[in-house]
């Protein structure tokens, strides 16, 4: 059933920007390329492959890609070329590698080191930036043997310890304003409010895919504190979109957020990070997501209850309440389809 549905997906994919190179592709390559390793069916490493060919010339040239936007986003679908490097020794791979590097090489930074989540959003750091560009940064350090940078990534993940994670809560919140000056922003700590789901999956995935590639222990400490801060507030079986509220109406139990978190449980607990069991655990949440949003139609099988996109900029992304249960709720989403299939891979 769910291989099945995973090949459909496939047969029916489409870049998700037009071609442009973006996360959104990139957290899929990478889930199926762990799917490939834990399978070792090459349908899922050829479709990888043939991704990055065409979204990477023979001169290592990034299709849609303008390192000036410094988009943190943008370097998520690196994350994947390390080992597909490895394993075709394509040049043009580690050219491509090396371009990306060269964008973090630049990217602005808050006053205490942090990168800006984008260009346009200065002085902003959100959970989704931590995996987005910490993983590959983490990556590219390792294989050139610069302990330099991988002591600025400490630096930067004790600073979203220090500003975004709740102590009474024992949770972490979306995103901070450095400057204080964003409509979401606390006027005296520049927390944003809300504890949206997806972006401390995000979070959670990026500690654990940095721990995965080197042992340390503040890294553990963060990883292990946020899963047992989170383990508290699942609601059957799964997460809300806004975790601790529970009470308001509307909140409901959003799959990308859920698979992200039921990942890390797996692969936590499998490489002994967290207690074994956090395996079990897992294992319920995911059968809880498909007994909720798994289904067939006349068109196949489909995964649901994944929300569409949430941000913090403009006047309606507000960071309120209203304003993250107001985004699209789909059927099949990548944000949801690449962590249902990492979470998946575990199982297998």
């Amino acid at each position: 059933m769910i291989k099945t549905y995973i090949k459909q997906y496939m047969d029916s994919f489409r870049p998700y920007k037009s071609g442009t190179w973006c996360y959104e592709d990139g957290i899929l390559m990478h889930a199926l390329l762990c799917l490939y390793e834990k399978t070792n069916n090459r349908t899922y490493f050829d479709f990888v492959e043939k991704y990055y060919d065409e979204m990477i010339d023979s001169e290592g040239k990034i299709k849609g890609f303008t390192q000036s936007e410094y988009n943190i986003d943008n370097i998520a679908p690196g994350i994947a070329l390390f080992d597909m490097f490895e394993k075709t020794k394509k040049e043009k791979y580690h050219h491509a590698i090396l371009e990306l590097f060269e964008q973090l090489k630049h990217h602005p930074r808050t006053k205490e080191g942090n990168f800006w989540h984008k260009k346009r959003y200065p002085y902003q750091v959100w959970l989704d930036g931590i995996y987005m560009g910490q993983v590959f940064l983490t990556k590219f350090a390792l294989k050139n043997k610069q302990e330099e940078i991988l002591a600025d990534i400490d630096n930067q993940l004790a600073n979203v310890r220090k500003y975004l994670f709740d102590e009474e809560k024992e949770l972490y919140l979306h995103a901070y304003d450095e400057q204080k000056v964003m409509q979401w922003a606390d006027k005296e700590t520049g927390k944003s409010p809300i504890v949206w789901s997806r972006s401390v999956g995000w979070l959670a995935m990026a500690l654990l895919e940095m721990l995965i590639l080197r042992a340390d222990a503040n890294i553990l400490k963060m990883f292990q504190e946020l899963v047992k801060g989170i383990d508290q507030y699942k609601q059957d079986g799964m997460w809300l979109q806004i975790i601790d509220r529970p009470d308001v109406e509307g909140n409901y139990h959003e799959t990308s957020g859920t698979m992200m978190l039921c990942y890390a449980y797996l692969k936590g607990a499998r490489l002994g990070l967290l207690e074994k069991e956090y395996f079990e655990k897992g294992n319920e949440i995911f059968n809880a997501t498909i007994k909720r949003y798994f289904y067939q139609d006349e068109n196949g099988y489909h995964l649901g209850g994944i929300c569409e996109v949430a941000g913090l900029d403009n006047e309606r992304r507000d960071g309120s309440i209203a304003y993250y249960l107001s985004e699209k709720i789909k059927s099949d989403e990548v944000k949801g389809v690449a962590p249902f299939i990492l979470a998946y891979s575990e199982i297998l």
